[in-house]
């Protein structure tokens, strides 16, 4: 499997190609990739749901994004967005407080924001609440 924080280091002027690599291994996570004009959506009250957002410009966001995936998520809906090419509004974190720093992840159960974590992709913040949310994969 190819690796998320690789993509730091294949770097262009432009960052397509990386848009572009990074939503496609998003993808083959089993995550759900937000373009623009798209929604989330939180219909069962029992069901649980991540918003998880990276930027490919940012060697943390990624290496966060490596940990997630690392991770058993099977009984949880994970939605990925990168907020350079999709507006973080009420479509996309819906109750959540205006995000101010990557990474970020937001947590629901069914349709009830349950927290909202910015920063701290290394240690503390984003990264420990997704240690916290689930374990390893066996």
């Amino acid at each position: 499997m190819h690796r998320f924080a690789d993509i730091f280091d294949a770097q262009s002027l432009d960052h397509q190609s990386e848009i572009s690599t990074l939503n496609d291994r998003a993808q083959a996570a089993g995550w759900k990739v937000l373009h623009p004009g798209d929604s989330i959506t939180l219909d069962d009250d029992s069901s649980r749901s991540i918003v998880i957002s990276g930027v490919t410009w940012s060697k943390p966001d990624l290496e966060l994004l490596d940990e997630l995936a690392s991770r058993d998520t099977s009984d949880t809906n994970v939605w990925f967005f990168n907020p350079d090419r999709v507006f973080p509004d009420e479509r996309i974190l819906p109750g959540a407080s205006r995000l101010v720093q990557t990474p970020a992840m937001a947590e629901y159960s069914g349709k009830r924001l349950e927290s909202f974590v910015q920063g701290g992709s290394v240690s503390g913040g984003v990264s420990d609440r997704i240690r916290k949310l689930f374990p390893r994969h066996p």
